[in-house]
């Protein structure tokens, strides 16, 4: 059984200062595949009720051995929310705000996305001014997971597994986390930004209770 030599740490300032350079490593092979992606998917996901209301999401395709290393392994996404909630979010952010500044130098002022509602149901295609489309993905509100239904370029949404394993890591509670493995095919990262209302960004999902459930169970 994969096992975790992990300590809660003190979950503010100092504890994030003890894990930054843990943090910075895994920014830096994140940012590393995103630069070496072959594509990546630029996305406008509108609600079915509020079609003015949208959020940006990126979806890239990495390795097998970073996609089990990011869910996996000790110093992995999800082992720095084992840590301390705070922590988590803030390696969020961190790769939240990377993504941020390489999209800031290759995206054109008009964004083409495929545009898609809430399901995913593909729309068709629009086009969204770049800043806007960086403002989604505030690395406050911003979150990474991997893709369950990856848009591909002609617009086909494909369906994947859930990523959910059958094998277990011993993560210091009194229960296991299950791994999150994928086919290589499967291996798709995403970055899923906020909603852009009239009032500002929000999430459906209040971010505080998301680091809450990463750090107790290991799930998005």
């Amino acid at each position: 059984m994969n096992t975790w030599s992990v300590t809660t740490s003190a979950d503010e300032v100092n504890g994030i200062a003890e894990n930054a350079a843990a943090i910075s490593t895994l920014v830096s092979h994140v940012s590393l595949a995103l630069k070496e992606a072959e594509s990546l998917s630029r996305i406008w996901e509108v609600s079915e009720k509020w079609p003015s209301v949208g959020r940006a999401i990126v979806q890239f395709r990495v390795s097998t051995q970073l996609f089990e290393a990011f869910f996996n392994s000790a110093i992995g996404y999800r082992a720095m929310f084992r840590r301390g909630p705070r922590i988590g979010s803030a390696t969020n952010a961190a790769l939240v705000a990377s993504l941020d500044e390489l999209l800031s130098g290759s995206l054109p002022e008009a964004v083409t996305a495929h545009l898609v509602e809430i399901g995913p149901k593909w729309i068709g295609r629009t086009t969204v001014p770049k800043s806007e489309f960086l403002r989604s993905l505030d690395p406050s509100l911003a979150k990474v997971w991997y893709s369950t239904a990856e848009v591909r370029p002609n617009g086909e949404i494909r369906l994947m597994p859930t990523g959910v394993s059958d094998r277990k890591i011993d993560v210091g509670l009194e229960y296991d986390w299950a791994e999150i493995r994928q086919n290589p095919e499967d291996c798709v990262l995403e970055a899923k930004g906020a909603f852009v209302g009239p009032c500002g960004l929000f999430q459906l999902k209040d971010p505080e209770l998301r680091a809450r459930t990463l750090s107790s169970k290991g799930q998005a």
